[in-house]
C-alpha cells in the first residue's frame, strides 16, 4: 500500500537550513571539534530509533556505522569514544534541541486536526524516572530511607501536555518542591498557551481546589476527576432525562456547586459536578469541570480522552527507551527529553497519515524506510559499485 507521507518528507521538518539557523542562534558548536549539534542530533535520533537498549556504548557503535556516516555526512575516518559522547551530552547547549523541538511542533500542527466539535483537547500528565542516588546527584527523593538513613533512589519528573496527541508542552523538574502533582501540573498548565477553544484534561493527582479556581480565573476550561467528598455546597441541580448513559457510564446527577478549600474556605466560584456509575464495575465517579454548555455525557467522554496520554507514555518508554538515563546531569537529561519527543512526533505523524494502527509497527516501518533512503543514497553515490563509496567498509 503506497504511503501517504514518506520519511524523507518528514525529515524536512529538521532540514539543514533549519538546523543551521538554530545552530547560529544558540552558538551550539562553540569550541566543538567532532560532535557538532547536528551530528549529536542525528546520532541521538538513530540511537533512540534503534531497537537495542540505548546506551553510550551503543551510540559509539552507531557513530562508527556506514549508515550513520552517510546519514550525518561525516568522514569515514572519524571515530568517537563513548566517554566523549557522555561529556558532550553533559555540556552541549540543550537550548539547541529545545528550539528544534519547538520548530518541529509548529510545522507538525497542520498534520493533526482533531478535537470534539469546536473544541480541541489538551491532556496533561507527568512521569518520573528514578536512578541510584549515587549516580543522579540532583533530584527528588520519595519513600523510606535505607539502613544508612539515606534515600537509595533519586528521581526527576517530566510533565507533558498533548495537543492533537502531539507532545506540545514539555517541562523538566528535579527539585524536591515539585514532587507533588499539585505544584508541577499547575505550573505546566498555567505556563502553556491555552487557547479559548481548548479544554485541559488532567487526573486526580492535581486536587487543590484553589487551583481549579485559578484555572477559571484565567479562562482555562478543564475537565478532571475528583475523589468522593462532602466538601461541596450544591447551588443548583441540573435536570437529567430519566436515564442518561454513555458507552461506559450511567449518569447519576449533574450539579452546580461551590467547593471548600482545605475543608474550611468556601470558594465562591461555580463548578459543575457530574456523578456517574461505571456500567462494567459499578464504581461511582465524580467529574469536575467549569464547562456549562455541554451535555453531561460529553463531559465524561472528554475525560476519557485523558487515556491518550497514558498510551503516549507507554509508547515512549517501551519503544523510544524513555526510561533509561544516558547522562546523569540536568543538561544531558534535557537533551534526551527533547530528542525523544522529536522522534516521537515524526513517528506519530507517520503513523497517523499512513493509517498504521500499531505504534510498534509504525516505528518499525519508519526505521525501515529511513534505512532504505540511506541505501538509495549509497546506490546513487556508487552507481551500483560499493567500492566507489568514499567511506565504505563494505569491500
Amino acid at each position: 500500500m503506497p504511503k501517504k507521507i514518506s520519511v524523507s518528507s518528514l525529515l524536512k521538518l529538521i532540514d539543514k537550513d533549519v538546523l543551521d539557523s538554530i545552530r547560529i542562534e544558540t552558538n551550539v558548536d562553540y569550541k566543538a571539534k567532532k560532535l557538532s549539534g547536528e551530528v549529536v542530533l542525528k546520532l541521538v535520533l538513530m540511537s533512540v530509533l534503534d531497537d537495542t537498549k540505548v546506551s553510550l556504548r551503543i551510540m559509539e557503535k552507531v557513530f562508527s556505522s556506514t549508515m550513520f556516516k552517510l546519514f550525518s555526512g561525516i568522514e569515514k575516518e572519524e571515530t568517537i569514544r563513548f566517554s566523549s559522547i557522555s561529556e558532550r551530552l553533559s555540556s552541549i547547549r540543550y537550548e539547541y534541541f529545545e528550539k528544534i523541538f519547538q520548530n518541529v511542533i509548529n510545522l507538525s500542527k497542520p498534520y493533526f486536526k482533531d478535537g470534539l466539535k469546536e473544541y480541541n483537547i489538551r491532556q496533561f500528565d507527568s512521569t518520573s524516572l528514578s536512578l541510584s542516588g549515587k549516580l543522579l546527584k540532583k533530584g527528588m527523593v520519595n519513600g523510606l530511607k535505607n539502613k544508612e538513613g539515606k534515600h537509595a533512589k533519586t528521581q526527576v519528573k517530566f510533565t507533558i501536555g498533548l495537543l492533537h496527541n502531539l507532545p506540545s508542552e514539555l517541562n523538566f523538574y528535579n527539585e524536591q518542591k515539585h514532587l507533588g502533582e499539585d505544584i508541577t501540573l499547575r505550573e505546566a498548565i498555567l505556563k502553556a498557551d491555552i487557547e479559548d477553544n481548548e479544554i485541559v484534561v488532567f487526573d486526580r493527582g492535581l486536587k487543590k481546589r484553589k487551583t481549579f479556581k485559578e484555572f477559571s480565573d484565567n479562562n482555562i476550561f478543564f475537565v478532571t476527576r475528583i475523589n468522593p467528598t462532602k466538601s461541596i455546597k450544591v447551588i443548583e441541580k441540573n435536570i437529567l432525562d430519566k436515564e442518561v448513559k454513555t458507552e461506559t457510564l450511567k449518569i447519576l446527577s449533574d450539579e452546580i456547586v461551590n467547593l471548600y478549600h482545605e475543608g474550611k474556605i468556601l470558594l465562591k466560584v461555580p463548578f459543575r459536578l457530574i456523578k456517574a456509575e461505571s456500567i462494567a464495575t459499578g464504581e461511582t465517579m465524580l467529574f469536575l469541570t467549569n464547562i456549562v454548555e455541554m451535555e453531561a455525557g460529553e463531559i465524561t467522554d472528554i475525560y476519557r480522552k485523558r487515556w491518550d496520554i497514558e498510551v503516549f507514555f507507554k509508547f515512549i518508554k517501551q519503544h523510544l527507551h524513555f526510561k533509561h538515563f544516558l547522562s546523569y546531569n540536568e543538561n544531558g537529561i534535557k537533551v534526551m527529553m527533547y530528542m525523544t519527543m522529536i522522534a516521537a512526533i515524526l513517528i506519530l505523524i507517520y503513523k497517523k497519515l499512513n493509517e498504521i494502527k500499531s505504534y510498534k509497527i509504525a516505528k518499525y516501518e519508519f526505521v525501515e524506510e529511513l534505512n532504505m533512503e540511506i541505501i538509495k543514497e549509497i546506490v546513487v553515490i556508487c552507481d551500483g559499485d560499493p567500492s566507489k563509496i568514499p567511506l565504505s567498509n563494505m569491500v
